[in-house]
């Protein structure tokens, strides 16, 4: 028969090792079956070890006894230290036997007592005085005259030995985990075995060691319902996967998986605007090259278009745990939607009231959204056409003679050429022709508004502690704000001023006075906080302030005000032109030069400069970047290009005499280069590419 185990350890090796051991068998004389390698699951959670079956093999025994007659001899030479040797007789002639039925007679004639285990049955036979020994096995039950042993024993020939084998039936099992929160349950199943047992034959020998052979049936008696009752005595009332469950019962080996799953939250959405015109943002990092055909394609949209849709949010839906736990979702966001003068808002929709360009501001999640008018000029503009200033965008259809102005709000657009003029926009300039000893600024008053922000945020955080204060004495004189009149109140407001906040005088008029000068650059809000201001603090005449309600929302318009414009803005303001010569161009955004390049001209952009020509002489920065083809001269030309410790800078071919700068590190090309890439290290220090 058989004789087959199987063993988990951590490895495949130790697996086999502890078999081994357990059979105290050689590796030669066994087959090995390896039914799992050791392996993680669930994320790593688990680990699962290796599982071996290891088989006796069948000619062992007999080629063990052919090759090795004399070891069950050599077995009991270790049991002879403890016998009288008086006792014993032992015979020196050793004797060739085959291991058959028939060497039962020639193995007594050794002159040694034995034993074996014939059909299930222990046996005996005595020879002289010497005695018999047992080694017992774990699963086989050895009494000696009514006493179970556990230790080698002799025999003596009165004694009663009996040999009882046991069967064994082991429950199959499961536990169950609760992972990721509780929102998962993980069941670990280990399957039944039903072991049967049985004695192996063995030959006669002076040390009989009691060998069991053991065939294993797994088994899996696991019902559904004891599944179920042991999730609801964890807690779990919702979730249960019933298919899952009834899997587990069906399996007969080692298994796992989740049983029970709890719902996860469902975000919900953030508000949105859907613009349905096309409106194209500048793309610093676009590659593309510019058509000049496509420069007067510019959007337009008509008196009574839908331009917009405001997309509400929609709330999420919370989750919950295995345990009942409610699971928070994330809360949604609206934007902040601030239409224009020109934008009326219809329900969800936003309708132009005027035929003009569409303007649209993203700060964060507040959104401006607007119709600039559209003023176009046909041809040049010179002195018998006057400087142009308008409230939205400028489209002029020739040139822009010497020392003409053209400013808009929005953004101009020229056909012609710049000659010793100037151009102001707040949003972008784009000229088809060529710039010559001309001044052009984009986007200026981004600058005024970021210096605002920072003043009224101080203003605000004043008025909070001057109300602060007023409370407080109105608790602590036990009187009401309703006994006060507006006189008295603005009086008691100007006391705590002198006494406490005395430096607020001089921030609020520095404040008033900054808007009145940006007065064409920023928006009706900063005019009417600013005005209202100086009316309560600066005016003595005005009765403005007649209650703290009128002071709160003063607090209230202002501290908008620093929410609405603390995000900056995308950088959207763009200049571009194709050639310059002599000439200062300004962006708050980007810079682009898109055909031949610029000669002798200044350029400054608080994001990136890109010229798709040469650049000999002048001056150059941008914050972020500056690309360009070419730069410097062969000439002694002067050209320096800047940007700042964050920022690099890309040239194509640069000349000797070409000085760049990132941050405050400079570098003069002694020589001329090609394909740099100049930014700061990780150090600080200068790395050309």
């Amino acid at each position: 028969m058989k004789k087959v185990i199987t063993v988990q350890a951590n490895t495949v090796e130790e697996a086999i090792q502890q078999a081994l051991d357990i059979l105290e068998l050689r590796r030669e004389q066994v087959n090995v079956d390896v039914l799992s390698n050791p392996t993680r699951r669930l994320m790593g959670l688990r680990k699962i070890m290796a599982e071996v079956k290891v088989t006796k093999a069948e000619y062992s025994e007999a080629k063990q006894s052919v090759e090795r007659p004399l070891s069950k001899i050599e077995e009991l030479a270790g049991l002879l230290d403890e016998i009288d040797m008086e006792t014993i007789i032992t015979s020196s002639v050793q004797q060739e036997h085959n291991v058959t039925q028939a060497t039962s007679t020639t193995e007594s004639n050794l002159q040694l007592s034995s034993a074996r285990i014939h059909n299930g049955d222990i046996q005996f036979q005595f020879v002289g005085d010497s005695l018999p020994s047992i080694i017992p096995n774990d699963h086989a039950i050895i009494t000696i005259n009514g006493e179970v042993q556990s230790e080698p024993k002799l025999i003596q020939p009165e004694d009663k030995v009996e040999v009882t084998i046991q069967d064994e039936v082991i429950a199959s099992k499961f536990t169950i985990q609760l992972l990721e929160k509780d929102m998962i349950a993980l069941l670990s199943f280990t399957p039944g075995k039903r072991v049967k047992r049985s004695l192996v034959d063995t030959i006669w020998s002076p040390c009989l060691a009691i060998r069991v052979e053991e065939t294993i049936e797994y088994t899996n008696d696991l019902q559904p319902q004891t599944i179920v009752n042991e999730l609801k005595a964890m807690g779990v009332q919702q979730g249960i996967l019933f298919p899952a469950i009834k899997k587990v019962t069906e399996v007969d080996k080692p298994y796992e998986l989740i049983v029970a799953k709890g719902t996860l939250p469902v975000n919900g959405t953030d508000g949105d605007l859907e613009v349905h015109i096309y409106y194209e943002e500048f793309d610093p990092n676009s590659e593309e090259k510019v058509d000049f055909r496509e420069m007067n394609a510019i959007t337009n949209v008509q008196e009574g278009q839908v331009i917009a849709t405001h997309i509400m949010p929609v709330p999420g839906t919370p989750g919950k745990s295995l345990l009942g736990r409610a699971i928070p979702v994330k809360p949604v966001r609206d934007i902040i939607l601030r239409p224009g003068k020109n934008i009326q808002k219809v329900q969800a929709d936003l309708v132009a009231l005027i035929s003009g360009k569409p303007v649209l501001d993203r700060r964060g999640h507040i959104v401006k959204i607007d119709v600039n008018n559209e003023f176009i000029h046909p041809g040049e503009v010179s002195l018998e056409s006057g400087n142009i200033r308008f409230e939205g965008d400028v489209r002029i259809g020739g040139n822009i003679l010497p020392s003409m102005f053209v400013g808009a709000t929005g953004g101009v657009f020229v056909t012609g050429s710049i000659t010793k003029a100037e151009i102001h926009a707040t949003k972008q300039v784009i000229v088809k022709g060529n710039v010559l000893s001309s001044t052009i600024t984009v986007g200026k008053q981004e600058a005024a508004v970021n210096e605002l922000v920072v003043l009224i945020k101080s203003v605000t955080e004043m008025l909070i502690q001057i109300k602060e204060a007023v409370n407080q004495i109105f608790i602590i004189r036990g009187r009401e704000e309703l006994e006060l009149s507006p006189s008295e109140l603005k009086r008691l407001i100007y006391l705590l001023m002198e006494k406490r906040y005395a430096q607020f005088e001089d921030l609020n008029k520095k404040f008033i006075l900054k808007v009145r000068e940006q007065n064409e650059k920023v928006d009706e809000e900063w005019l009417s906080v600013a005005n209202r201001l100086y009316a309560i603090f600066i005016n003595p005449l005005n009765e403005h302030l007649q209650s703290m309600k009128e002071f709160e929302r003063l607090i209230e318009d202002a501290y908008i005000l620093t929410q609405l414009y603390a995000v900056e803005s995308l950088p959207q303001t763009k200049l571009s032109v194709p050639y310059a010569i002599n000439s200062k161009l300004y962006s708050s955004g980007h810079i682009e030069v898109i055909s031949k390049g610029i000669y002798h001209s200044d350029l400054t952009a608080d994001e990136t400069i890109r010229i798709k020509g040469v650049c000999r002489g002048g001056e150059i920065y941008a914050r972020l970047e500056v690309a360009m083809q070419e730069a410097g001269s062969e000439s002694p030309v002067k050209t320096v290009v800047r940007t700042s410790a964050e920022g690099r800078i890309k040239i194509g071919a640069v000349y000797a005499g070409t000085e760049i700068y990132i941050g405050t590190r400079k570098y003069v090309f002694s020589k001329d280069a090609m394909n740099i890439t100049a930014r700061l290290d990780a150090a600080g220090e200068l790395d050309l590419g």
